[in-house]
């Protein structure tokens, strides 16, 4: 009877204080970052079964192919040899990882080249006959290791394996606290020395269930059954635990749990993903495939030193970061659109995105649209207790889940703003058109007052400084800065503020304000607007702190001494501490699923210092004041591989210790891994020693490659940085490249002798040469004598052939002048002979002395024919002329031979008339008819003709 009042207390007590919970908490159901890897990423089987980190950091899954290795960055299964799937593991301090699959168990070890190779174990029992065991579970108690299969289990001592199948067979093994219990199939829980199995539990007080998993709780045990929730079990009973997951425990059918280092209960079920229950029942999540969770059957589940929960399930891998910063609300039964404003207020989260405005009460769970919301909606602000929010058809004012237009606010609000101007306190709105303005009323409650006269364009943002200047952003442009009137109706001064940098492109500009100075961004770099100076000017703090981000577009003050910058691609968290700025913390869009679209980005911080994160279809709470797991985490050398380019053939080299390399393995990759699994944003750096001068970006595989490195001593040093430049870890290798043979010593002496040798017989060669090349200088210089003397002897003989032509052609002409001086003498002997033999028959002389006188004459005369003679000679000297001229032209008469050789001798037409006792008439016309027998074309000279004729 006592008993059973006590359970009713206690079952009364944890009822009490799961209603006072329930009211306290918010509902909202927050989850925390999830990531999910497909079979496309990890290139293996579907399922996996079990999950463990070794004690390098590096997470091992059971595979249906085999073991699967993740470093971080890369995946690398590793079969077995019956090549069946890996059901379970385990990972001892000495990094040995034990596996067991069907009728199969065994323990994986990295070589030196940090490669695993398998030992099989099943060869070391005896005399136990296998039937159908498969190893399900795998624990080590003190220096033994229990390989538990349905119905036995086999123990390795280090060097034996023995083999047992108790009469009853063990459902599970499971170890907390450095004891390990049984969990028999519907017949209770028991403790398990390494021999007996103590039953502890009946079976009837767990509802006839199997436990499937045991966790720690306090001083006491929780029991995870099939279907029945969890029990504690405090070392003589179990009750059961009432949670707020109750209905999923009973409905789900469990299969696997696992506490993280803040004692957060992992539950994963084979049908409905898995929940988290904190120390007071309280159900933290609920993650399934409807909220990112890529697999419901949980199969597998592991925490490791950085409180991440890793999943293995029936299609895929998943990783839930429970330490982040963040944790995420994204509605599964509504499609919100991008967020692009927030607010908190009485227990209700407004959210205002492109569909609407929705309201989200705690209790609920769910976004409501407000009423007249549907549409583009910019902003919503919590200003002196009213909700003021911008949608496209003008302004909305929300109250008790009512939205209503404000009446005359019809132009859609962009921006809001809060602001004392020519000492008044108003609103002043944006819109796409018009400044609007509100006041309050007698109540203290505002109103739409006016809109603003001489200004009218499309602004996005607006920020009113100090000095009352309002600064108002174009949604494509430039800024404009506008100065009102006293009575705050109309425009007084107006600025445009179109491109801060000359030298720069325009540029679309952002306007905001940081610590009550108004500041502008183009894209390039940060500027202020100077109130001495009126003018905008580059604010070099900034640019010298913070440089590229000049694209930073919003500032969202946290408080007076931290802000978050907005960029295109990241959000920076921006503290201000001894008069400087310094980057706190970078957050890349890459870290979301569904980042915000561009230049759309907004961050709500309410009045705790949380920052709300708007994104595309649902928000994410941040929480810098959340502690993460110290843990450090080691910069891993995972392989060293070089590469014969000659022979096209590699190897892989201890990753520990010195290296020394042939030169002909000059090419080398370095394969490193950081498991760090926190989804922070880092980078690899490396420096060679003996080769780079400066650090240089690894590549995001972590990976480095070196090719054609010369021989000698090199240290490789790489490091890991985070992403506001903090070294988080870093390694180094040592090695050396041996010299190739052709410049090793013994090489070198082998040089030495060839050169002496080479230089003798250069200088052998070279005498040789030098001799050879003065008797080839003496016989070219005899020679060339040779050749001198016999063209000066050709030389003296052409001089003397010409001289004697010369002296022919001069003889032929004086022959050829005598013979004619001689042909025209007898010629006129001859005419002399016929006039006295004409004065003769005349009778005036008597004829005694005509016959002495004739007889005189005849004396006197040639008894040769002259002009035979003449051309006798005249061929001779002139290569027969005459017979050539005879046999190319035989019409040719004696008296044109005589003109033809005439021509020849180049005589003038006197001469030639003189000598044939013709006028030059008669040469003139003698020469005409010799052309036409010839047939000499016009233009050619006659004497030219006979000169060349030959």
């Amino acid at each position: 009877m006592k008993k059973r009042m006590l359970r009713c207390f206690y079952l009364s007590f944890g009822c009490l204080l799961l209603v006072i919970q329930a009211m306290a908490a918010p509902r909202i159901p927050y989850i925390p970052q999830v990531v999910n890897y497909s079979v496309g990423e990890y290139k293996a089987g579907n399922q996996n079964w079990a999950v463990a980190q070794g004690a390098d950091g590096l997470m091992y899954f059971g595979n249906n192919r085999g073991l699967l290795q993740f470093d971080g960055t890369r995946w690398t299964l590793y079969p077995l040899p019956t090549n069946l799937a890996v059901r379970s593991i385990y990972i001892d301090s000495n990094n040995r990882i034990y596996v067991g699959s069907f009728e199969e168990f065994g323990y994986f070890e990295a070589n030196p080249q940090n490669k695993l190779v398998y030992t099989s174990l099943k060869a070391k029992v005896k005399d136990f006959s296998f039937m159908n065991d498969e190893v399900w579970t795998i624990h080590q108690k003190d220096k033994n290791i229990f390989f538990q299969c349905f119905g036995s289990y086999f123990v390795f001592n280090g060097k034996e394996v023995k083999g047992v199948r108790p009469q009853r067979g063990p459902l599970y093994f499971h170890k907390v606290n450095n004891n390990m219990y049984s969990s028999l199939l519907g017949s209770g829980f028991c403790f398990f020395d390494g021999i007996n199995q103590k039953e502890v539990v009946p079976g009837i007080a767990l509802n006839r269930d199997d436990v499937v998993a045991v966790l720690p709780m306090d001083n006491k045990l929780l029991l995870l059954t099939d279907s029945h929730g969890l029990f504690l079990y405090d070392g003589f009973k179990a009750v059961p635990w009432q949670t707020e997951a109750d209905l999923f425990l009973k409905r789900s059918t469990m299969n696997r749990a696992v506490m993280t280092s803040d004692s957060l209960y992992i539950l994963g079920s084979v049908s409905d993903g898995l929940v988290a229950l904190d120390k007071t029942a309280r159900m933290v999540w609920h993650i399934n495939r409807e909220n990112h969770l890529i697999n419901n059957t949980v199969l597998g589940l592991a925490c490791d030193k950085q409180n991440n929960v890793w999943i293995a399930l029936d299609n895929g891998i998943a990783q839930i970061q429970t330490s982040s910063s963040f944790d995420f609300y994204e509605p599964l039964d509504v499609q919100i659109g991008m967020v692009h404003d927030m607010v908190r207020k009485d227990n209700f989260l407004y959210l205002v995105s492109n569909q609407g405005a929705y309201s989200i009460a705690d209790e609920s769970q769910s976004p409501v649209i407000l009423p007249n919301s549907k549409g583009q909606n910019w902003y919503i602000e919590d200003l002196d207790g009213q909700l003021f929010c911008g949608n496209n058809k003008g302004t909305l004012q929300i109250q008790n889940k009512e939205a209503s237009f404000f009446p005359g606010a019809e132009s859609g609000g962009t921006a809001i703003r809060k602001c004392t101007i020519h000492g008044k306190e108003i609103l002043l709105q944006s819109s796409y058109s018009v400044l609007s303005v509100f006041t309050k009323d007698v109540a203290g409650k505002w109103r739409f007052s006016h809109n603003i006269k001489g200004f009218s364009n499309l602004i996005k943002r607006l920020e009113v400084d100090p000095a009352g200047n309002i600064w108002a952003n174009h949604m494509y442009k430039g800024v404009y800065r506008i100065q009102l009137n006293a009575t705050l109706d109309s425009v007084k001064e107006l600025e445009y503020i179109t491109n801060p940098d000359s030298t720069r492109k325009e540029s679309a500009l952002n306007v905001m304000m940081l610590r009550g100075r108004v500041v502008i961004t183009d894209g390039y770099q940060f500027y202020m607007y100077e109130d001495l100076s009126q003018k905008v000017v580059p604010f070099n703090e900034l640019n010298n702190q913070f440089k590229g981000m000049g694209d930073t577009y919003r500032i969202v003050p946290v408080n007076n001494d931290l802000y978050w910058f907005i960029r295109s691609s990241e959000y920076v968290l921006v503290g201000f501490e001894n008069g400087r700025y310094e980057a706190k913390a970078r957050i890349p869009f890459g870290l979301f699923d569904n980042p915000p679209i561009e230049d759309r980005g907004n961050i709500y911080v309410d009045e705790a210092g949380i920052s709300y994160f708007c994104l595309n279809g649902g928000i994410a709470r941040y929480n810098k004041g959340k502690q993460l797991p110290q843990s450090h985490v080691s910069l891993l050398l995972s392989s060293v591989r070089v590469y014969n380019r000659h022979k096209e053939t590699y190897q892989f080299l201890p990753v520990s210790g010195f290296a020394s390399l042939d030169y002909s393995f000059n090419n080398i990759q370095f394969a490193f891994s950081y498991p760090n699994f926190l989804g922070k944003e880092f980078r690899m750096q490396y420096k060679l020693e003996g080769f780079d001068t400066n650090w240089v970006d690894g590549a995001a595989d972590f990976t480095k490659d070196y090719s054609n490195l010369p021989y000698g001593s090199y240290v490789l040093h790489a490091k890991v940085v985070n992403n506001v430049g903090e070294v988080l870890a870093s390694s180094s290798y040592e090695f050396e490249i041996s010299r190739p043979f052709y410049r090793s010593y013994i090489a070198f002496g082998v040089y030495f002798i060839l050169i002496i040798l080479l230089l003798i017989a250069i200088i052998k060669a070279y005498i040789t040469w030098e001799i050879n090349r003065e008797n080839k200088a003496i016989e070219q210089e005899k020679k060339e004598r040779e050749e001198q003397l016999k063209t000066q002897e050709q030389l003296i003989i052409k001089l003397q052939n010409e001289k004697l032509e010369d002296e022919l052609t001069y003889k032929s002409k004086e022959l050829a002048s005598a013979t004619l001086s001689v042909i025209s003498h007898n010629d006129f002997l001859e005419a002399l002979k016929k006039e006295v033999q004409m004065q003769q028959l005349s009778g005036t002389y008597s004829k005694k002395y005509f016959e002495k006188l004739i007889r005189m004459i005849d004396e006197n005369l040639s008894s040769e024919d002259a002009w035979l003679v003449f051309q006798n000679n005249f061929d001779r000297i002139h290569e027969n002329f005459f017979r050539s001229l005879r046999t190319h032209y035989p019409d040719l008469t004696p008296g044109d031979l005589r003109l033809c050789a005439l021509l020849r001798l180049n005589m003038p037409t006197k001469d030639m008339a003189r000598m044939q006792n013709l006028s030059v008439r008669g040469v003139e016309a003698a020469r005409y008819r010799l052309r036409k027998k010839l047939d000499i074309p016009e233009g050619k000279s006659l004497v030219d003709f006979m000169i060349e004729f030959k």
